[in-house]
């Protein structure tokens, strides 16, 4: 409502110089480093990645209500900032100046972070309001498949507006792997990853130290497709206190059986580089985020400012390997592993079963703590793997708050099976 009084030194959106929009932009940015924190270990929570740590309990990882606090505070976080990033998107489609390159990169980047929003919204909820410019009118929830088709739409915007500005079009390239991957598009998800693998910007790590150097603050790693840099001195964004924190009081702490097993070798794999970086001697911590203090892998000279991972080259590797399948991926699985372990020796071929299993595997292995478990596992069709989940299937799919449904009507937003 204050938004529409129109304060006296208001800027109308149609008059917004370029140094406006790029302070703008910096907004968003923040806004949108919010977002993904936010949800940025649920996906090693529900995947049973972690169990309680010193200062939390958790009884079910898995176990989820519309009256949870959890849910709500991530489902409200998207659209408010959905609000922030359609004033990007609102500004650049009003805009007389389309052909200035910041008026490009302002619609470039509304257009893909609103994808990057939904993406969170429909790999937990499928269906999800669809909202393309601001309002206060109730949207009613669109099919999962609708939600899917909007996210390539903005992607295909994007990526249309940012080739000129550098690594900027490579986010949008990893992006659409992931979404392609995720609907099975199998073809277009190995072209998508290819085409991130291939630019020179981006390599993998070989040693522990780098691949631990991608998670630090300031960090020029070459794993890094695209990361927020969280540098902020307020409202701080802290990973270290939720798995590794300098006090007694941090909320997870590594499962046992990950602990144990997750980088222990195996008869084709031997000395998996992540392991010195991930666990450290005390089975109570993650140091993969480290927090600055003693007993940590490497140095985090701010370990406040740990970059915020939206996408990283390793990833492009397995997904390409996946969507490939069992015999035309077997190579850029091999051409990957190369880069993980001391020693491979992976077999010259493999079932499709045995394939997914592997990697799934390196999936686990390498995005540990990253928030892909549980996703990886849904989208896969491997509930199996999950050891709390006794058939309660329904829990693949996050519910709808049920102080949103009361808000928008149960006709506008119906709940998700099983709640």
């Amino acid at each position: 409502m204050l938004d529409e009084m129109r304060p006296k030194d208001k800027i109308p959106q149609d008059a917004l110089s370029e140094s406006d929009l790029t302070k703008l932009l910096n907004g968003v940015y923040a806004e949108m480093e919010e977002l993904v924190f936010k949800f940025y270990m649920d996906g090693d929570v529900k995947g049973e990645n972690f169990k309680t740590g010193p200062g939390f309990s958790m009884n079910d990882p898995m176990s989820m209500a519309p009256s949870s606090k959890d849910v709500l505070g991530q489902w409200q976080k998207c659209f408010t900032a959905l609000k922030q990033v359609n004033f990007l998107v609102e500004t650049y489609e009003a805009s007389s100046n389309k052909d200035s390159q910041v008026v490009k990169q302002t619609g470039g980047t509304g257009y893909y972070f609103r994808a990057l929003i939904y993406y969170h919204l429909v790999t937990r909820w499928g269906g999800a309001p669809i909202l393309r410019k601001r309002t206060y009118d109730v949207v009613p929830i669109s099919p999962e498949a609708d939600v899917w088709n909007f996210i390539k739409e903005d992607l295909g915007k994007a990526e249309s507006l940012l080739p000129e500005f550098t690594d900027r079009f490579y986010v949008c390239d990893a992006l659409n792997a992931k979404v392609c991957l995720a609907l099975k598009d199998y073809t277009n998800a190995a072209i998508y990853a290819d085409r991130v693998i291939t630019k020179s910007n981006f390599a993998l790590s070989t040693t522990s130290a780098e691949y631990a150097n991608a998670f630090i603050s300031n960090s020029n790693s070459k794993e890094l497709i695209f990361a927020l840099a969280n540098k902020r001195s307020t409202g701080l964004l802290l990973f270290y206190q939720s798995v590794n924190d300098i006090d007694p009081t941090w909320d997870y702490s590594p499962s046992a059986d990950c602990y144990s097993h997750l980088y222990a070798d195996t008869s084709v794999k031997k000395q998996d580089i992540r392991a010195k970086a991930v666990f450290g001697a005390d089975n109570s911590r993650i140091i993969k985020f480290p927090n600055g203090s003693t007993g940590q892998f490497v140095t985090n000279e701010q370990p406040s400012q740990t970059p915020i991972v939206v996408a990283r080259v390793a990833e492009m590797y397995l997904i390409k390997a996946e969507a490939l399948g069992a015999t035309n991926g077997l190579s850029t699985l091999k051409e990957f592993m190369n880069k993980r372990y001391a020693t491979v020796s992976l077999p010259s071929s493999m079932s499709d079963t045995e394939f997914q299993n592997q990697i799934l595997d390196e999936r686990h292995r390498e995005l540990y703590a990253e928030g892909q478990r549980w996703y990886d596992l849904k989208r896969t069709n491997r509930l199996d793997l999950f050891t709390s989940l006794n058939g309660r299937n329904y829990l693949m799919y996050y519910p709808v708050p049920q102080s949103e449904r009361d808000l928008a009507g149960a006709e506008n937003y119906p709940q998700n099976d099983g709640y």
